[in-house]
């Protein structure tokens, strides 16, 4: 080879590394948001301390206002502390919160030691974030989270009086640097008690809607009231706008099921000073009991623009965005959720019925009679004693009306036709009546209330009177 080929080969080599080694000390445009990503580091621990030697952890966020986290020594649960907090926080949430901050173990040590620039480059001139960790013993800790590295991966971090710099991977970043608000739990539904569709389908038992028509009042029955009742088989029945069974799937699908489904996922407004610009100043509501847990979901306007719905949850002074819930059921009414029997009620409750029907009165009176735990009835008809068997029967054709259809039709002048009163052993009364509308159908009120039912089967009345003149006879009644 040629001297000179070679001399040319030298320089290139040379030009080459010069080049690689500029390219290396060149300082990186810093992308935003992040800054430059750091030389490869030794791993160090920054903070490790046992949970119950730590009794609070205070938050301060830049742009946020400051919260506690802390933990109760007894049971270990972490709590949510701040004065502007308007709802609890989520459970999961805070211990993961809680749980990270103190296991700051294995974290890529950027530099030992760094300047004011360095400090500055890494984003702690202005911290995203800032805690405290107190200890029980009395001692803590001060820590800054910075800026974030230029892949976006991560944030700088360091204790308040070293310069030992750290880098936190995306989920510790993440985790440490949430406002009050993204700890929030907004769910309806306490989630330890409602974990999903079937707790809640299983353990509401007491459901009120309250809307600009209607106010459905729904109880869920017993086994034993079913099974006492000595018809019907719904889960739960209705009290208002009348008594009467349910149509348990409906229930189910159409107010537990989408109930069980929202889940707003902002709030839109912190103590509003205006709530009718949500629609909330009247809104509908959903009211759900389980045992000793009751809730109120207060129901506003439906944005259209971003899908979704406004809503409160009643005791916190916040609205909050829903985009997901299906509120069908703001548009149900009473007919889909009724039954067709038009009302209910244990016999055990009941001290007599008087059947006013073409004329005639009737009166059945009961006497509840309880011996050995065991509880039966004797049964009047008119003051003359019938078995508890025909008593029975008796009154669940009483209480064998079912509606066939609704109607607008106004009460009309003319007496009912039919009439059935209900008393109490614990006082007051129900009363049901058929006012004829036409050939075919009868208007069903009840309580002196149009309940927009009709019914057509009037072979009850002829059905009611055969009844009687078989007791008359002294006969027994058929089961059906």
């Amino acid at each position: 080879m040629r001297r000179s080929t070679i001399i040319v080969c030298i320089a290139a080599v040379v030009v080459l590394s010069a080049g690689i080694a500029a390219l290396m000390l060149w300082p990186e445009a810093e992308p935003e948001p992040g800054l430059p990503t750091p030389p490869p580091a030794d791993t160090m621990d920054l903070i490790v301390d046992p949970h119950e030697d730590v009794s609070v952890i205070l938050f301060s966020p830049v742009d946020g206002a400051p919260y506690y986290l802390r933990r109760d020594p007894e049971s270990g649960d972490i709590e949510l502390d701040a004065e502007d907090a308007i709802f609890q926080g989520f459970p999961s949430v805070m211990r993961a919160v809680f749980n990270t901050a103190l296991s700051l173990a294995n974290l890529n040590r950027v530099t030992e030691a760094a300047d004011d620039e360095q400090l500055s480059m890494f984003g702690f001139d202005e911290p995203v974030m800032t805690w405290r960790v107190e200890r029980i013993d009395g001692t803590a800790d001060e820590l800054l989270i910075g800026g974030m590295q230029v892949a976006g991966q991560g944030r700088y971090i360091r204790l308040q009086n070293s310069r030992e710099v750290f880098l936190l991977n995306e989920r510790q970043s993440t985790l440490l640097t949430h406002s009050l608000e993204e700890l929030y739990d907004l769910s309806f539904f306490p989630m330890m008690l409602f974990p999903d569709v079937e707790h809640i389908v299983q353990l509401v038992d007491h459901i009120l809607l309250e809307t600009e028509k209607d106010v459905i009042e729904l109880q869920k029955r017993t086994e034993e009231e079913i099974a006492d009742s000595g018809f019907g088989s719904s889960l739960f029945q209705m009290l208002q706008p009348a008594v009467g069974e349910c149509n348990d799937h409906i229930v189910q699908t159409i107010i537990l099921e989408n109930a069980a489904g929202i889940m707003p996922v902002s709030v839109e407004a912190a103590r509003p000073a205006d709530l009718s610009v949500y629609g909330l100043d009247e809104p509908a509501r959903l009211t759900l009991s389980a045992g000793d847990w009751s809730g109120t979901l207060l129901i506003g306007d439906f944005d259209a623009e971003r899908g979704g719905r406004f809503i409160m949850i009643d005791d916190y002074d916040a609205v909050l965005f829903d985009p997901h819930g299906d509120y069908s059921f703001l548009n149900v009414v009473p007919s889909q959720l009724r039954a067709r029997l038009i009302w209910l009620h244990n016999i055990a409750d009941v001290s007599s019925v008087t059947f006013e029907l073409e004329g005639n009165t009737r009166v059945l009176r009961f006497e509840h009679i309880e011996e050995d735990e065991q509880t039966s009835l004797d049964g009047w008809l008119d003051g003359v004693e019938i078995s508890e068997t025909n008593a029975r029967r008796l009154y669940v054709t009483a209480l064998s009306i079912t509606q066939d259809g609704e109607t607008d039709e106004p009460v009309p002048d003319d007496p009912p036709v039919y009439r059935v009163t209900i008393s109490f052993l614990e006082g007051g009364s129900e009363s049901l009546e058929l006012y004829q509308l036409n050939d075919s159908q009868f208007l069903i009120v009840h309580n002196g209330l149009n309940t927009e039912f009709f019914v057509t089967r009037m072979s009850l009345q002829q059905n009611m009177l055969g009844r009687f003149e078989m007791l008359d006879r002294g006969e027994d009644l058929p089961a059906s």
